[in-house]
């Protein structure tokens, strides 16, 4: 097996420093770092020249955002496996390869694998995704916190690069499960994320988030029930903006509009899937399941 590092970063400097020292620690070490600095302007490109020669940067002159960023190194990558990290985020343990393959040997039907993922302040990003939860089949994952299979991700279609930030997890794990492959949590691993403050604004990931969800159900969701789960997720987003105060409801028409301006593209790339996977998927993030026996019975997956 072989692997290689992904970051995608964009103005933090800092952190980034932090998780290169962190990858030089590993033990044996990847074998290959792929950098891309994406649109950089706060010399993040010289700090990486200078600091951590060995690892390969690139670089967008102009951002093409998280999603276009990753895409790009997944097929750049001569790994075949990528481990998935923010400029922010890297494992606990030095010897993480030697237990990441120890892992994939035993779940060979796994297009992505995911980890406990440790926040600020001790507290895990999921109370059921901790190291004291059980190994499980999930719907979704965070690319701060993960390792993919890169042969699987050429033969996909991959992310979509006009979602630009957020929720092409969830959207390739769909395809994942819709592929014959599963996504599985495995809790023995620990990914610290210190989840830095740049590029971060809450409203605006909110947006993106909801209309990016949008667009993944006007790619893969089946007609006609294309129609009623648009309007489920529509519905459940201002759900959430109602709880979050009146000044988050009153803005939830900007990330509808961006919606429907997106909708060309999506009807463009469209590809549907059947809808009995479809629905397995939406259980699935509310009834993981723990064995391949039972996603079997969930989903029909070939490779398990």
């Amino acid at each position: 097996m072989t692997f290689t590092v992904m970051i995608a970063t964009r103005n933090r400097i800092d952190d980034l420093r932090k998780t290169c020292q962190n990858i030089q620690t590993w033990y044996p070490p990847p074998d290959e770092v792929i950098i891309c600095a994406d649109g950089c302007t706060d010399g993040t490109v010289k700090m990486v020249q200078e600091e951590f020669p060995t690892f390969t940067l690139i670089e967008n002159e102009q951002s093409l955002g998280s999603v276009g960023t990753r895409n790009r190194i997944l097929h750049l990558a001569k790994g075949d496996f990528v481990v998935c990290l923010d400029d922010d985020s890297y494992p606990l343990e030095p010897v993480f390869l030697n237990h990441v393959q120890q892992i994939l040997a035993k779940h060979p039907e796994a297009g992505v694998i995911t980890f406990p993922e440790l926040l600020n302040g001790d507290v895990y990003s999921s109370t059921s995704k901790t190291p004291s939860s059980p190994g499980q089949y999930v719907a979704a994952y965070p690319n701060c916190a993960a390792i993919m299979r890169r042969d699987l991700y050429l033969k996909l279609q991959g992310f979509p690069t006009f979602f630009h930030h957020m929720y092409e997890e969830p959207d390739y794990a769909l395809q994942c499960y819709a592929s014959g492959f599963a996504v599985w949590f495995e809790p023995s691993l620990t990914i610290r994320h210190h989840t830095s403050s740049v590029q971060r604004q809450p409203v605006r990931r909110h947006h993106q988030n909801a209309r990016n969800e949008l667009w993944s159900v006007w790619l893969r969701c089946p007609f006609p029930w294309v129609i009623p789960v648009s309007i489920f997720r529509i519905v459940r987003q201002f759900q959430y903006a109602c709880s979050e105060g009146f000044r988050w409801a009153i803005r939830e028409p900007i990330w509808w509009w961006s919606a429907l301006m997106g909708l060309p593209q999506c009807l463009r790339d469209r590809q549907p899937i059947p809808w009995q996977t479809y629905y397995a998927w939406m259980k699935l993030a509310r009834q993981p399941a723990y064995t391949s026996e039972q996603v079997k019975q969930i989903i029909e997956v070939p490779s398990l």
